[in-house]
C-alpha cells in the first residue's frame, strides 16, 4: 500500500512540474511580438529520492527548480553604450538635417542678398546722381539686413525648438525614472519569496534601455538585486528605489536657452548639471543646439558685426549728395554678440537715399563715385574676421554642413551597430514559435505519460484492495 501511494505522490508532483513546462512554453508563445520580452526556460529537476528499496532508491518524480530568463550578460553590457551614442547621433543629425536657414541653394538667402547689396552699388556708381539707383540701393541694403535678421532668427528659432525637445524629454526621464526605482523595490520584494519576478525584470530593463536612451545613463547591479542608473557624468539618476529629478531653466548667458538641473535621489538640490554630465537624446539635442547651431550663430553675428563696420567705416568718410559727411548704411550694436539679430538700415539714410555716401569730396559732386567705389572694393576685401564677407559666409554653410554630415555619418554607423547587437540580443532572448512549440507538445506528452502512470497506479490500488 505504501509503494502505490508513493507512486501515486510521485505522478501527482509530476504533473505538476509538466503543466508549469506547458505553462511557460504558452507564456512564450503569447508573448512571442511583445517588445522586451525575454523567452524563460522551465528548468526541470529530479526530485530527491526517499524509499529505499533492496536494490535502490526511488526517486519522488520531477519539480521545476526555476523559470530563468535567456539573457547574454556579455551582449546586455554592450547595449547600453550602443543604444545611448545611437539616440545622442541620431537626434543631433536629425535636428540639423532639418535646418534650411543655411542651405546656399535656397532663393532669398544671405549668399544672394550681399550680391544684390553689391550689384545695387556698381548701379549707383554708373550714375551717382539719379535717384532711382539710389533708392533701389537703398532697398537691396534693407533686404540684406533682413536676410541676415531672417536667418540669425532661424536659427534661434531650431534652437529654441530644441530646447521644447529637451523639455519634452526631461519630462519622459522623470516618468521612466520613477517607474524604475518603483520597479526595483518590486523585484525586491517578490525575490524575497524566493523566485525570480521575470515578468518585472523584462519591464525594469524596458525602462534601463529608455532611460539609456534618452540620456545615457548606465546601468549599475548592486548586491541586492537592484538596478540603479548613473549618468555620464557620474550623478546618480535612479538609485536603488529613489528616483531624481530632472528640470530646466533658462539661462541668460546662453542667450535664454535652457540649461539642466537636477535634484537628487536624497531629495537634495535641485543644483546644475552641466551638459557634459547628460548623453543620449538629450546630449544629442544639446550638442546640436549649443555646438554647431550655436557656432553658427556666433559666427553669423560676427559676419554682420565685421560687414556693418566695414562698409560704415567707407561711408561714413565719404559725402552724400548734399555735401554732408559721416553718414552709416547700417546701424549695429557695440559687440558682434546678436548682430545678426539686430543689424537694420540706418534709419536717415532709409528715409534720404540722397545721403548714399558715393565722392570722396564735395567738391566732386554730384559725379563723383569714388568712395563708392571704395565700398564696392569690400566685396574683395578681408573683413576682422580673415576672409571676405561672400567667403565668409560660405565657410559658415560650409562648416555647417560638415558637421550635419558628420552627424549623419555617425548616426548610421551607430545605428548599424546598435541594430546587429539588438538582433543578437533578439536571438539569445527572443521567442522562436517553433522551438516553443517543440517544448509544448514536450511537456503535453510528458503530462499524458504522467497520467497513465497515475491510471496504472490506481488501477493496481483496485486490484489490491480488493484481494481478500
Amino acid at each position: 500500500m505504501p509503494d502505490l501511494l508513493t507512486i501515486l505522490n510521485q505522478a501527482s508532483t509530476s504533473l505538476a512540474a509538466h503543466r508549469e513546462a506547458a505553462a511557460v512554453a504558452g507564456q512564450n508563445i503569447a508573448n512571442v511580438n511583445t517588445p522586451g520580452y525575454s523567452r524563460q526556460t522551465a528548468n526541470l529537476e529530479a526530485l530527491t529520492p526517499d524509499q529505499l528499496v533492496p536494490n535502490g532508491w526511488i526517486g519522488r518524480g520531477v519539480d521545476v527548480q526555476s523559470i530563468t530568463q535567456a539573457r547574454d550578460a556579455f551582449l546586455e553590457r554592450q547595449i547600453p553604450n550602443a543604444i545611448a551614442s545611437q539616440s545622442s547621433s541620431s537626434t543631433e543629425s536629425d535636428a540639423l538635417a532639418a535646418v534650411s536657414a543655411l542651405d546656399p541653394s535656397a532663393p532669398g538667402g544671405l549668399s544672394s542678398a550681399l550680391s544684390a547689396f553689391y550689384s545695387s552699388l556698381r548701379a549707383v556708381a554708373q550714375n551717382p546722381s539719379d535717384p532711382a539707383t539710389r533708392t533701389a540701393a537703398v532697398s537691396s541694403a534693407t533686404s540684406l539686413a533682413q536676410s541676415f535678421n531672417r536667418t540669425s532668427q532661424a536659427i534661434e528659432d531650431a534652437r529654441s525648438g530644441l530646447d521644447d525637445k529637451i523639455n519634452g524629454i526631461v519630462s519622459d526621464v522623470n516618468t521612466a525614472a520613477a517607474n524604475m526605482a518603483a520597479l526595483n523595490a518590486q523585484i525586491r520584494s517578490a525575490r524575497a519569496g524566493g523566485a525570480e519576478p521575470n515578468d518585472l525584470l523584462d519591464a525594469r530593463r524596458q525602462l534601463q534601455d529608455q532611460l539609456t536612451s534618452l540620456t545615457g545613463a548606465t546601468p549599475v547591479m548592486d548586491s541586492q538585486g537592484d538596478v540603479s542608473m548613473a549618468l555620464p557624468g557620474g550623478t546618480a539618476l535612479v538609485s536603488q528605489d529613489r528616483a531624481a529629478q530632472l528640470s530646466t531653466i533658462p539661462d541668460s548667458s546662453n542667450r535664454g536657452h535652457l540649461s539642466l538641473r537636477i535634484t537628487r535621489a536624497d531629495g537634495s538640490g535641485p543644483v546644475s548639471l552641466p551638459t557634459s554630465a547628460a548623453g543620449g537624446a538629450i546630449g544629442g539635442a544639446v550638442s546640436a543646439r549649443d555646438g554647431t547651431l550655436g557656432a553658427a550663430s556666433t559666427s553669423l553675428d560676427s559676419l554682420a558685426f565685421d560687414f556693418a563696420n566695414a562698409i560704415n567705416g567707407v561711408s561714413s568718410a565719404g559725402f552724400a549728395l548734399d555735401g554732408t559727411t559721416g553718414h552709416n548704411v547700417f546701424t549695429v550694436g557695440a559687440t558682434s554678440a546678436g548682430a545678426a539679430g539686430q543689424i537694420t538700415i540706418d534709419s536717415t539714410l532709409a528715409a534720404n537715399p540722397s545721403l548714399l555716401a558715393a565722392a570722396s569730396s564735395a567738391a566732386s559732386l554730384p559725379g563723383d563715385n569714388t568712395n563708392l567705389n571704395a565700398m564696392i572694393g569690400t566685396e574683395q576685401t578681408a573683413l576682422a574676421g580673415g576672409s571676405d564677407p561672400e567667403t565668409t559666409f560660405s565657410n559658415i554653410v560650409a562648416t555647417f554642413g560638415g558637421a550635419s554630415q558628420r552627424a549623419q555619418a555617425m548616426s548610421d554607423q551607430n545605428g548599424a551597430l546598435l541594430d546587429n547587437l539588438t538582433n543578437l540580443r533578439e536571438s539569445t532572448s527572443g521567442v522562436s514559435l517553433d522551438e516553443e512549440m517543440v517544448n509544448l507538445t514536450s511537456a503535453q506528452r510528458a503530462f499524458e505519460a504522467v497520467s497513465k502512470v497515475i491510471t496504472t497506479a490506481d488501477s493496481m490500488l483496485d486490484t489490491l484492495m480488493s484481494l481478500k
